[in-house]
This record gives structure tokens, sequence and C-alpha cells, in this order.
């Protein structure tokens, strides 16, 4: 009976049981449909490269001279292949080498490169395919992707778990209908809580782990338990484990998980943070055997990493790996696919599923846990919440699905996209092709970077359109010219070539073998990719509704890797790079804009019958915007289906330009800045659309995208202009007045790389240095993102000086820097949005607005609270008591005015408190919260001041001695 399941991750390993020589063993693990585990040990598959000798030799002589070298060489094949890089019309010879095992694979590499003495000769040898991972050396071979189901014809079974078979047996199944969908996988959550004695950031080598929470979800069914040091108070719905000692509680944690015997284990940080940190402690407290925690007798370890790309720059983590299991770690995920403007739990979270939580600073978590067996339950409930949402998040972004239809199309295994970039999923696609084909793939050294002309950018017609502006797109422009255009490393032709075979000749003075003589590798790929999608699309429209969104996450997993080839191609410091195909790409690209641009105007004018002449406003790598001068909407939803037709024609297949939407009124700013409202039919409008606007940008702080937002909402979907530049210049007069909430202000700048190697001193560096002295020991880290807030100090203070933590802020009521608000955060972006619409931008930011009542002595808010305070009257605001000889007259008026000041402090205190009351789960426990991405932490706290200082006043009005 053959042998079913849902291969989860593919590794290997070497089995030891031979007397002479280890052999490379392939462990797949899965789940069945049933749920149950497996461990599949796969035999007889070995490693291998090719190599082509710079002199004419045999399979015998190469055999030979390796065995001098006394290393393990199974056997020497001849084979007929060809290279992938340039055009070649006859297959020629290449030498196969297979191995016994890893080490001398890898070995013989560096060897084969240097040469070997063969019949007195040194012959040299061109190596192919030796950098290609084992791993996926044999996916590729047998055909599987990535959580694909495989079926196993024979086999032996060591127990229920445990089989072991021959790579011969296996056969992967199809990814369609019932092989589409995912067995139940048991998945948990965990989160730590640590204490430190100082106060500040844990130590693994010096602090303890005080807690572990786990939220296990299987089959619908959700179950809580949490592992606590000392005696803590029951929760209810979740199951509290007590112990006197950290080893007990690691130990008794371990037994739980392995118990519990989880498929996904998921979490916030839990790569970087942790699981480092619990192996740490037990590590520190020698606890033998502890870091098994998979499901082989491997020892899991925890390494540094480092991610780098042009698309989410400098990225630092961790990679863990619990054999067996998926760890799906929430925070890296939503930091490479997502961009906001905290990554925080908190601010994800409220992001994602309009939910907070309590963020209990780590300079209270110590008296917490000293205290009662009650707080310890409050931080067991806050460690429990950190559970519950990376579940919620991990359901709501559908990333199971997604990450599995990922691995799917590009064939790698699954835990490949979060420990590996983009470039090994495109590299792998093209090995499977070029199997198919027969071509090897050459081992290439780094090339210097070369710079190309990236996509074609018009010079844009700047203004504000309130008559409708027609979008035309090129569907998938780069991978269709690629298509039409024939463009591979397989018809790369020389000068020669060209001359002798013709082809075609792109705009960057490169050639390309035609597709009758030759269709190229990658237009191969990418055709079936197009195809495949289109397909998917259709069959979603009628598949049921459980089908539905795999179907979906696979077509847009399809999208994504059709449009990383290009890159792949481009990337010259890469594993396959070919400038000619990636520069001749953004040529073509280039050249059908302007084409079209040409031809729009030139076919759609009055001179040829049409009622207005076109006229292309702007073009954008991919897409061009058209002004018809026409109000009537149906009229030029008409003509822009007419023109996108029209246009079409005239390219090769696939290339098809597109009518995807109207902007009506649109903003033209400049190039790459734009925004305007969106219709996708003549009667509605859908959204306001933006791109390159600080709505945004995340290193601006909120107030800019909350003013442009509002601005863009007024001129465009409400049409008042005149409303949008009232609405400004309140703003502005708030800013100096002290009235913007605080969290507004919080500006967050990511760290790329570590703080030495930036040319000159950044703001955020510079307060990361000083958070860590002040005890963050984490602030530092690349990949993080610091908050901060300029604060006001005297003119000769550099402005990287002025950034300050926001919560320092707070606790020390610290000045504002209002004029670096106004000057450097709101005045270009307000420049850039308002000077196509108005005469002077200028009136927006200076004016009566600007000029308030400065109190020297109390400023309301906490914005420029930093003079030291004395006593002025509430009448007159004269120095020296509360209630001057000349007021004492209006004592009632002024005694009833400051009485309702304070209610109505009370009243906003209360509202803020309930507020986060209802966020802790808890009506008795004091507010302890110190969530940096709260709106409702900052106005607590300004509140609270506000409340103690008309209380004061009014105190002291009451005791005024007559």
């Amino acid at each position: 009976m053959s042998l079913i399941f849902l291969q989860t991750h593919i590794e290997f390993m070497m089995d030891n049981t031979g007397f002479n020589d280890q052999k490379p063993v392939i462990v797949i693990f899965g789940v069945t449909k049933k749920g149950d585990h497996i461990q599949l040990y796969v035999h007889d598959f070995y490693p291998y490269f090719y190599v082509k000798p710079s002199l004419e030799c045999s399979e015998e002589d190469i055999q030979n001279a390796i065995n001098k070298l006394d290393k393990k060489l199974l056997k020497v094949e001849k084979v007929m292949s060809r290279s992938i890089y340039g055009y070649q019309g006859e297959a020629s010879e290449f030498y196969k080498l297979t191995f016994s095992n890893p080490s001398v694979f890898y070995s013989l590499k560096s060897i084969l490169e240097e040469g070997l003495i063969i019949n007195n000769r040194m012959v040299s040898f061109k190596l192919f395919e030796s950098n290609f991972p084992f791993v996926l050396r044999f996916m590729v071979d047998l055909d599987i992707r990535g959580m694909c189901y495989l079926k196993i014809k024979q086999y032996n079974s060591e127990s229920d778990v445990v089989f072991h078979t021959n790579f011969d047996q296996i056969e992967p199944m199809p990814l369609s209908g019932d092989f589409m969908i995912l067995p139940d996988f048991k998945t948990m959550s965990i989160d730590i809580e640590c204490v430190s004695n100082s106060g500040g950031f844990p130590s693994a080598k010096l602090d303890p782990v005080i807690q572990i929470g786990c939220t296990t979800n299987y089959r619908n069914s959700t179950t809580q338990a949490i592992f606590c040091l000392r005696e803590t108070a029951e929760i209810p719905g979740a199951s509290v484990y007590s112990f006197e000692s950290e080893e007990d509680l690691l130990l008794a944690w371990k037994e739980y998980f392995m118990e519990v015997d989880p498929d996904i284990l998921i979490g916030y940080n839990i790569k970087a943070f942790d699981l480092p940190y619990i192996l740490d402690r037990a590590e520190v407290l020698k606890l033998s055997g502890f870091s098994v925690l998979g499901r082989t007798h491997k020892a899991c370890k925890s390494k540094d990493t480092m991610f780098s790309s042009r698309q989410f720059g400098s990225i630092a983590g961790s990679e863990i790996v619990l054999e067996g299991r998926l760890i799906f770690d929430l925070m890296q995920i939503i930091r490479r696919d997502f961009k906001l403007r905290s990554y925080s739990l908190n601010s994800v979270s409220l992001h994602f599923l309009q939910e907070q939580k309590e963020d209990v600073p780590h300079s209270s978590m110590h008296e917490l846990f000293e205290t009662s067996p009650e707080t310890r339950r409050r931080i067991a409930s806050y460690c429990l919440k950190d559970t519950i949402l990376p579940l919620r998040l991990f359901t709501k972004l559908n990333i199971l699905i997604n990450y599995t239809e990922l691995a799917r199309v590009t064939g790698v295994p699954i835990d490949y996209f979060s420990s590996r970039g983009t470039s090994i999923k495109v590299l792998t696609l093209i090995y499977r092709e070029a199997k198919k084909q027969g071509y090897l793939i050459p081992v290439l050294d780094p090339s210097n970077s070369t710079t190309f002309e990236g996509g074609f950018v018009m010079d844009p017609l700047r203004g504000f359109y309130s008559k409708p502006i027609a979008v035309l797109d090129f569907s998938s422009l780069y991978p269709s010219i690629m298509i039409s255009k024939n463009l591979c490393y397989t018809t790369l032709l020389t000068k020669d070539q060209y001359n002798k075979l013709g082809g075609i000749k792109t705009p960057t003075n490169n050639f390309f073998a035609l597709p009758d003589l030759k269709k190229g590798v990658l237009p191969t790929i990418l055709t079936d990719l197009i195809a495949s999608r289109k397909a998917t699309k259709k069959e979603m429209k009628e598949a049921p509704e459980h089908l539905k969104s795999c179907l979906n996450a696979r077509q847009l997993a399809i999208k994504v890797c059709a449009n990383s080839i290009y890159g792949f191609t481009g990337a010259t410091i890469g594993k396959l790079p070919c400038l000619e195909i990636s520069q001749s790409t953004t040529a073509f690209g280039r050249e059908m804009i302007a084409f079209s641009k040409k031809i729009i105007e030139e076919t759609f004018c009055k001179s040829k019958g049409y009622s207005h002449d076109s006229k292309v406003i702007y073009g954008d790598t991919d897409s061009v915007m058209i002004n018809f001068e026409e109000s009537d909407m149906h009229k030029v939803f008409q003509m822009a289906a007419e023109i996108s037709q029209y246009v079409t024609t005239k390219f090769i297949k696939p290339v098809a330009l597109e009518f995807e939407k109207v902007y009506s009124p649109y903003l033209l700013i400049n190039k790459k800045r734009y925004a305007g409202l969106i219709y996708t039919n003549p009667d509605t409008p859908s959204k306001i659309d933006t791109k390159g606007i600080e709505t945004v940008r995340r290193d601006n702080c909120g107030l800019v995208k909350n003013v442009i937002e509002t601005s863009l909402n007024k001129i465009l979907f409400e049409k008042d202009v005149e409303g949008a530049k009232l609405y400004v210049k309140n703003i502005i007069r708030d800013l100096y007045c002290g009235k913007i909430d605080l969290s507004l202000l919080v500006i967050s700048k990511g760290i790329t790389k570590s703080g030495e190697k930036y040319a000159s001193k950044q703001a955020h560096i510079e307060l990361a240095e000083k958070m860590k002295q002040r005890g963050d020991e984490s602030a530092g880290a690349v990949g993080n993102r610091v908050a901060y807030i300029m604060v006001k100090k005297d003119k000769k203070t550099a402005g990287y000086e002025k950034a300050e933590d926001p919560v320092y802020v707070l606790e020390n009521n610290l000045p504002i820097d209002t004029e670096y608000y106004i000057e450097q955060q709101l005045a270009k972006p307000l420049h850039r949005l308002f000077e196509p619409i108005v005469d002077n931008v200028s009136e927006l930011l200076k004016g009566e607005h600007t000029r308030v009542v400065s109190n020297p002595v109390q400023i309301k808010g906490p914005l420029n609270a930093f003079l030291k305070p004395t006593t002025v009257c509430v009448g007159c605001k004269a120095s020296g008591k509360i209630l001057c000889n000349n007021c004492k007259g209006d004592f009632y008026k002024h005694l009833v005015k400051l009485q309702g000041d304070v209610e109505e402090k009370k009243e906003a205190y209360s509202d803020c408190w309930t507020e986060c009351q209802r966020c802790q789960g808890s009506l008795k426990d004091d507010i302890l919260c110190e969530n940096r991405d709260c709106t409702i932490f900052y106005r607590r706290t300004r509140v609270k001041k506000e409340l103690s200082s008309v209380s004061k006043k009014l105190n002291q009005l009451r005791d005024l001695e007559w």
C-alpha cells in the first residue's frame, strides 16, 4: 500500500552506519491528511555536478586522476549538453561527476577549478551546477515542489512515524483538487517574559525566564497554558503551572511542548529573542538535552543572520531550525512583506486587527514579579496576549496559504521564504526548465556592478486636472517584453552570430535569436507562468469556497514570481546575471511608452475625426495617463477602451496595453508623485490613490500623514480647495499653541547598518546609542526602527542631537522644536501638494494664524512647557498671586471657571483610563502600559499633567488669603 503525505520541508543528514564511508540521506518531513506527522528517509541519492575540461580527455582519465587524490568518486559519465549562457547550435561533451557524499563534493570543487594533471598535461575544468544546494538538486531532479503531496510507492516502516525508501519510489502528486488542500496543522504560538534585577533589558546570561506562554490551535480548538516562576494566580480559560525554580519551569515547558508536538511554531520575534533566550538559559543552567526540540535527535541552535536587498534594505535577524517543525516569525515576515511606520506587535496588531494590548515596561516587571501571585497573574495575562495576537495575525494575513503557494510555484521549501532572498527561488525555476531543455548552469564569479538605465519616466505635465484622466497600463510589461523579444541566456547572440543567423537587435545594441530559431528558457518559464495565472484566475470563478483562498494565493504567487525574473537577470552579484537581458528589457519598455504616446496623440485627435485631441500628460515605467479634455466620464471610459485595444494591435503578443482606471480629479505633482480619485466604473468613485506622497512615507511624523491625507480628501473627494487651505492653517496654529497630540509628532527611521558605517551623524542613530546607555540593549540593532521626537535646544545644537525618545520627552516634560516640525516636516510636503493649486503656498505657513499670544510663564499643553513655572493671575496673567488685587472682584467667576476646567480634565482622564482598562482586561489593576504606538498613552500622560496643573491652580485660588 502506498503512502501519501504533504511534505513540509526537506533536510539532508549523513548516515553513519557504514564502516568506511558516510552516505547522504535526504530526510523529508510531512503530515498526512489525517494530521499524523511523517519522517521519510530517502536513500541512494547522491550529489553531483558537471565539468567541461579545457583539453580533451576521457571518463577513465578523469576517474583515475581523482582516485589518485584519494577522493571517493562514484562514477564519471559523458553527457551531451549545452551551457545556458549564449546561443549554441549543437550540444557538446560534458562530464557528470557523482560523489559518495557532500564533503567530497565540496573538496573537489576547488581542486578541479585549479586543474588536474592528466596524461602529463594540466587540465583545468569549468564547473557547472556545483553551487546548487543538495536539497534543491533532489527536489528538481524528482520534480518535487515545496509543500506538495508525495506518493511513496514502496517503503519500509521503522515505526508509525519513521519510514525508509529509495529516491526512485517517490512520485509528486499534481497540485490540483484535493492535493491543493492543506491538512490540519497543529499550530503553537509562544512568548516568554524575563525580568532584570536592574530594571533594564534582560540578559540571557544573568536574568531568568519567569514565564512561557503557549496558545495552541488545532482543528478550530484553542488551548492555552502558561508556565510561571513562583506561585501565580489562576487565569480563566488557561492552565497555569507554577514552579519554584527556573530549571523546573524550563523542563516542564519542554515536556509540554514535546507532548503537544506542534507542526508549526509561531510568535513575534521568536527567532531573534524568545527561542534563543530559552536555549541560552538552558545552557546557563546546564540542562542536558534541552535543546532537542525538533522531531529528530538533532539539537537546535540559533545563528545571527543579515538579510540585504534593494527592496527591503538590511534586516538583522536570527535563524533557528527545529527539525520536523515549521517556524514562522511574524515580525520577520511582516517586516519583509509590508511597509509600516512601526513593527512593534502593538502597532502591527492595530494596523491589521484594529486591536491593541497592554505594554508593560521592563522597569515595572521586577516589581510585578516580586509582589504577589495576583501581580504575577497580570504578567501572565500580558504574556498570553502576546501569543494570541500572532495567531490572529497568522490567520488574518493568510500567511500559511500564501507562503505555501509561493513554495509550490517557485518549487523551493517553504522555509526558504523566511531565510533566503528572491534569487534562489528564480534560480530554481531556471534549473527546472534548463533540465527539461537540456541546458547546464555554469558557476560564475561575481562581476563588478554595472549600472544600466532603468524604466522610462516621462517628464510630467504638472498640474491639477479637474477633468478625468484615463490610465492605461501595460499588463506584466517586463515579462511580456522578454517573451515577445525572446530575451534569454540561451538566445543571446554574438555580433557574428547575428550577422550570420539574423535575429533581434535591441536598443542597447545586444542581439538575440528569433523564437523560430530557438525559444529561450526564460520566455518558456514566463509563458507558462502567465498561462498558469490566467487558468488559475479562471478556475477561481468556478471553484468551491474552500479552494478559492488557495487559488487566489497561487495567482498572486505566480505574479510575484514572473515579475522577479527580470530583476534576477540584472543582479550583477547574483548567481546568474546577464545585463544584456535586463538592460534590453528596460530599453524596449522605454521605447514602448514613447511609441504609445506618439501613436495616441497622432491617431486620436481632431484632425483624425475625433471630438478631442488626446494628450499624454505622464508616462511611468509601464503606464500612460491621458487627458481628453472631456468632462463626461462615460465618454472617457469609451475612448480609453478604444485606445487600449488599438495600441495593443501595434505590439507583438503577449504585450498588451490595458485600460485600468480613471482619475478625477487628478493632482500631478512630479515624476513618481501624484494623487487622484479613482473611478473603475463611470458612475462611482472608489478611493483616493497616491504615489510618492507623504501619506505612505515612514520617515515623516504622523502629523504630516494626517495633514496630507485630510487635505487630499478635501481637494479630491470634497473638491473644496479653500476648505483644505483653512484646515492646514488651523493645524499650524494648533502646533504653535501646543494643541497637537504628542503621538503625531513621533518620527520613525530604520537602522540599515551599524552606526559607524554611516558617513555622517544621524538623529536616530545618535538616539539609539543614547538609549543603549540608558539600558535598552536592543535599541541599536540593525533592521530596527527608532522612534523619536525633535526637542527644543539652543541654536548652536546640531540637529542630530535634538532627537529624543518620546517616552523620555513625556517623563521629563521636554519642549518640542515647533519650528522643526513646520519647516522640516510640513513645509515641503505642503508646497508639493498645493503648488499646482494655489498661487502662494507660503501663506499657509505664515500669517495671522501663526501670530499666537505667547505666555512666557505657563503655556497650556506639553509642547512648550519648559520654562520655570511662576504663579500668575488667572485673570490678567500678571505675575505674583493666583488672583491679583485688580481681579479679586471676579473671584467667583474664576473659581467656577477653574472648577469646570478640573471636571473637564477629570472626564478626559477618565475616558483614557477606561480605554486602557478595557485594553488590559482589568478594571482594578493600575495602568502601567507604555505602548509607544498608542495615541491613548500620550493623551493619558498629557491629560494627567494638565489635570495636575489646573487642580493646583484651583487649590491656590481656594487658599487665597484676602
